[in-house]
């Protein structure tokens, strides 16, 4: 990550800390180029951007998608055998 920080130079965090942003991102360099924004002082960190929102709404209708094709059963299958605690 110090590799990417590097990279992308001077930016301002707003109201985000670097933990913050990684966590977020997943620490994938695509997505945290995603929330870097250019504004009239530089470049700025902003995590609400249409990226993150499409990115939401696509893995909700995933979501929905696989509650909609599998039973109440498979659900608990699946919660228990790719999600463990």
């Amino acid at each position: 990550m110090d590799r990417w920080w590097r990279r992308v130079g001077e930016v301002r965090l707003g109201d985000y800390t670097k933990e913050e942003v990684e966590d977020f991102t997943g620490r994938i360099p695509l997505y945290l180029q995603q929330c870097v924004i250019s504004v009239d002082q530089g470049k700025e960190i902003d995590l609400d951007t249409e990226f993150f929102a499409d990115v939401e709404s696509q893995a909700r209708a995933c979501e929905r998608t696989i509650q909609s094709r599998c039973s109440q059963s498979q659900l608990h299958e699946y919660v228990i055998l790719i999600l463990p605690i």
